[in-house]
């Protein structure tokens, strides 16, 4: 199966556009659970009577607390060569490099998002697209967001991951 991120595949053109595929699975499954989903994605192409993805994309997100999901997707088509001959593809995984698609913390201290009293109720803000986020504080006074887990423990207090843009920040304690 060949994949490519692009519009077009070189040395080959687009004969036939089958449909939009998709491969989901989560980090429970193990810690290759994005090679699941690119597996799976590859598979329902196949189904299709592909032999290529283009516009290949993965996206990973928090589920709840530690647990990620990945879904990979892609447009199956069938590509054909352009001078005719035959490429020889391996029946092995393909190799894509699945790093890119890891959220990765910054080197540097977070930036600190800011909380605000909404109607009695506390929200703390991304400081780089300003999603806003309910903040609970337990018995100790620690500030916690529901379904969020700290993904820095090197760094003090909690940072988080924003869902809508993906900065790291951290969530101050009020």
């Amino acid at each position: 199966m060949i994949i490519s991120a692009g519009q077009n595949i070189e040395g080959y053109k687009i004969s036939e556009y089958k449909e939009i595929v998709f491969g989901f699975a989560n980090s429970s499954e193990g810690a290759g659970y994005r090679q699941v989903a690119l597996k799976k994605m590859t598979e329902n192409a196949s189904k299709l009577g592909a032999n290529a993805i283009i516009n290949f994309k993965m996206e990973i997100y928090p589920v709840s607390g530690s647990v990620q999901e990945a879904t990979a997707y892609g447009n199956a088509v069938i590509a054909d060569s352009i001078d005719g001959i035959t490429r020889v593809e391996s029946q092995t995984q393909p190799k894509i490099n699945l790093e890119a698609y890891t959220r990765k913390p910054k080197t540097d201290d977070s930036p600190i998002g800011q909380i605000h009293d909404i109607n009695g109720y506390k929200f703390v803000v991304c400081p780089k697209c300003n999603t806003k986020y309910k903040v609970e504080t337990d018995e100790q006074g620690h500030v916690h967001i529901k379904g969020f887990d700290d993904v820095d423990d090197d760094e003090p207090g909690l940072q988080v991951f924003c869902l809508r843009c993906g900065t790291k920040f951290t969530v101050p304690e009020r």
